[in-house]
């Protein structure tokens, strides 16, 4: 599996770039343009901040980094930031015999239907609320829900989320490559020359526009 030097990471308001600090510095660079090339139709103009982690990075290096953001999308860069000019975010952990109250914020109770199995072309899912696949979507095949769209597989069909209008719905997959994608009245087509990623990836909509970014384990700074 490809070893990634930058990770994305979405949200309601905007992008997270992360530089990932065991790699080399020429590495995040490449790999941060080939991946943005990919995904520049994704992207679109929304607003990008940039995490170096706790890289000591020269000016030289900073524009070469603007560069190539500016160069490959149409990311709005707001900020460059290090580890040090923000708190950790993961707090020390509680003291033995306390326990901390889980807020499911963002969850949403409702009706799911779940798919064992791979969906093939020509086949057609409509659903009044969150469809599961446990498998892959293949080209042709297409599901229309209500609610999510989740795929423990590769989404390479149509899928069609928050049909009903809902903006917050959400498309998730393990490979995400959809021939076409929608959420809700929001549309988006696949890249011209697609990449299939090595890692989960969610898309939603922020500021009218359909969003791409990496599910990965580091929690919002």
């Amino acid at each position: 599996m490809q070893k990634y030097a930058v990770e994305f990471k979405g949200t309601r308001e905007g992008l997270t770039i992360y530089c990932l600090e065991d790699a080399a510095f020429e590495d995040v660079l490449a790999d941060l343009a080939e991946r943005l090339q990919a995904r520049s139709a994704f992207f679109g103009e929304a607003a990008v901040k940039v995490d170096i982690g706790r890289r000591e990075l020269t000016e030289e290096e900073k524009d070469a980094l603007i560069e190539v953001i500016t160069k490959h999308s149409r990311l709005q860069i707001t900020e460059i930031q290090s580890a040090g000019e923000h708190p950790p975010a993961v707090t020390s952990a509680r003291r033995q015999g306390e326990m901390e109250e889980l807020k499911l914020e963002g969850f949403q109770e409702g009706r799911c239907l779940v798919i064992k199995r791979t969906l093939r072309s020509g086949q057609y899912i409509r659903f009044p609320g969150t469809v599961v696949v446990l498998g892959d979507v293949n080209p042709g095949a297409e599901i229309v829900a209500d609610g999510d769209i989740f795929v423990f597989g590769t989404l390479r069909g149509i899928a069609h989320a928050g049909v009903g209008g809902d903006r917050n719905a959400s498309v998730v997959a393990l490979r995400l490559a959809p021939t076409q994608l929608r959420i809700a009245d929001v549309i988006s087509r696949a890249p011209d020359n697609p990449s299939l990623p090595d890692t989960p990836e969610y898309a939603y909509i922020n500021d009218a526009r359909i969003m791409i970014a990496a599910i990965t384990s580091r929690q919002n700074a």
